[in-house]
């Protein structure tokens, strides 16, 4: 039985239910690439807010529009104008995105084919499962555009250990999805087709189990991850506009977009 469940709209936000107990938000209306902007930051974060205040929600399933990419970045359109006043609301947007996903109360599963690369890793590190196409690709190339990876970024090093880490964000060079798995980054690999059918299966799988002990066991594995990281990653926030002070990022995105123009 489908129940109806009334859903708001958002401009780059899709919220679709199943049963009342399974939520899908995905991007919308960001391009191909489902590029992270100011706006689409926003918007999927009230979304993943609102579906996670419902008390019926079971698991949360986080998309991008299509297969090209789960999310290849943030906009380095919008980040190469941006002052250090703005660059401290971007990225505190980006950081309240990753939040909603980590603080939601119940398994969030990462619907990951195509490219995942900077702030689209970060989301796909704040969530619990990470399900992934054959040939997508992982990055974290903030480096080569004139700034460190920050806030989610420190969730890197207990994913995938600090060798792994140290390769991806001190060299900006991007992983295929057999690398992600053997270092833990991807829960599960499958065939691009495959993908929604594992997801399916996974979220059976948790439906399988009693509401309350999912919801008990994901609050118990937040709190097994210490407030330390916590605070960690809300620290790191005021280098981004540290960074726009020295003048790196704007300089590096400029010649980033004029490569590609």
């Amino acid at each position: 039985m489908t129940i109806a469940v009334e859903v708001p709209e958002f401009d780059h936000a899709r919220i679709t239910w199943q049963n009342h107990e399974i939520a899908t938000v995905a991007i919308r209306n960001s391009g191909p690439l489902n590029i992270l902007s100011s706006s689409v930051m926003a918007d999927m974060r009230e979304a993943i807010n609102y579906v996670s205040a419902d008390p019926h929600l079971r698991v949360l399933v986080i998309r991008g529009d299509g297969d090209v990419a789960f999310v290849a970045g943030a906009d380095v359109h919008e980040m190469v104008g941006l002052d250090e006043q703005g660059a401290t609301a971007f990225i505190t947007r980006l950081h309240d995105l990753c939040e909603a996903a980590r603080n939601c109360p119940v398994p969030v599963i990462a619907r990951l084919c195509g490219y995942c690369l900077g702030g689209g890793l970060q989301l796909a590190a704040s969530c619990d499962i990470r399900l992934v196409a054959e040939g997508t690709k992982f990055g974290m190339p903030e480096v080569r555009v004139g700034m460190a990876s920050i806030i989610h970024a420190a969730l890197l090093p207990r994913l995938v250990g600090s060798t792994e880490a140290r390769w991806l964000l001190l060299t900006g060079e991007q992983i295929g999805a057999d690398e992600a798995l053997r270092c833990g980054l991807a829960t599960r690999v499958v065939a691009k087709g495959q993908l929604d059918s594992a997801i399916d299966a996974a979220v059976a799988a948790i439906l399988a189990c009693g509401p309350h002990s999912i919801r008990e066991q994901k609050r118990l594995l937040r709190s097994w991850e210490g407030k330390d990281l916590t605070a960690e990653i809300s620290r790191t926030i005021p280098l981004f506009a540290e960074a726009y002070a020295l003048g790196e990022p704007q300089k590096y995105l400029r010649a980033f977009i004029d490569a590609r123009s």
